[in-house]
């Protein structure tokens, strides 16, 4: 559902998902990513949910976008899309973080599309890795993390879905579902007792240094 991001709620997101913050600093100071700093980075987005992920790795890219916008035609690609994510998702994660825990069935509402957007970002930061040059190393070495972090969390959310899926099947719609995200909670009826899954995010994530 789209809605209105503010600046309020974009700052909210950077401060929040923490890795825009990193990548700001970066591009700001055209610091050379080292590789303890690539892992550091890899790291941090590894241990997102992937809706979480998606949002950061969408701020970081049109950051980077903004870099060459002038010099390289897909950057614009690039930055039109992750306009359009941080519309459609933003708002509505900004209210989750608020109103946590959410139910099982909106955080796979919210999940459904995810995958495919994590996709596109990926495929459009994997161009413009391949129209840079040497005088912009930070933002390959950004772009790569970022793509790789992006099919990463794709096949994560693919992977959540799909157990969602399974247990609705597998338990009804009585039963409680999987636990994912954002301490997602169902109603357990008195027959069956509920289940409670760990959360998925970032425990299962390959780290991938750079």
């Amino acid at each position: 559902m789209m809605g209105q991001l503010t600046s309020t709620q974009m700052e909210q997101m950077r401060q929040q998902l923490i890795v825009p913050l990193a990548v700001s600093d970066i591009l700001h100071h055209d610091i050379h990513v080292e590789p303890d700093m690539q892992y550091g980075l890899h790291m941090a987005l590894s241990e997102a949910d992937p809706d979480s992920a998606l949002l950061a790795i969408a701020i970081c890219a049109q950051d980077l976008a903004k870099q060459v916008i002038q010099q390289l035609p897909i950057a614009a690609a690039l930055e039109a899309q992750t306009s359009e994510i941080l519309t459609h998702y933003g708002p509505r994660w900004v209210r989750n973080n608020v109103n946590a825990p959410i139910s099982t069935a909106h955080y796979e509402e919210i999940l459904e599309t995810v995958p495919e957007d994590l996709e596109s970002l990926a495929d459009l930061l994997d161009a413009l890795q391949a129209d840079l040059n040497d005088e912009f190393s930070n933002i390959t070495s950004l772009a790569q993390i970022l793509s790789i972090q992006a099919r990463a969390h794709m096949e994560i959310a693919d992977f959540v879905l799909a157990e969602i899926a399974y247990e609705k099947q597998s338990m009804g719609k009585s039963r409680q579902a999987p636990n994912f995200g954002y301490n997602t909670d169902i109603e357990e009826n008195s027959e069956t007792p509920a289940q409670n899954e760990q959360s998925f995010a970032g425990d299962n994530i390959i780290v991938f240094p750079g």
